[in-house]
């Protein structure tokens, strides 16, 4: 049996996910993911370019995604 396998036989019999699995399942969600790619890509660009607003847009778009995920339960 597998570790996934495992892990979901344990959430049907109740148990919670560690807080590691929450924040692994919260950087897996599409929304954040990319959210985060077009961060990077906009952070790498504005590094690139030395422009700041790039860079804002980085760090913005990063809390973004997380504020969806930690707002959807």
């Amino acid at each position: 049996m597998s570790w996934a396998a495992k892990r979901i036989d344990d959430y049907r019999r109740g148990d919670r996910s560690t807080w590691l699995e929450r924040r692994m399942l919260e950087h897996a969600h599409p929304v954040h993911l990319g959210l985060a790619l077009l961060g990077g890509i906009s952070g790498a660009y504005g590094l690139w370019t030395h422009d700041w607003r790039y860079i804002v847009a980085m760090a913005l778009l990063g809390l973004i995604g997380h504020a969806y995920t930690w707002t959807r339960r």
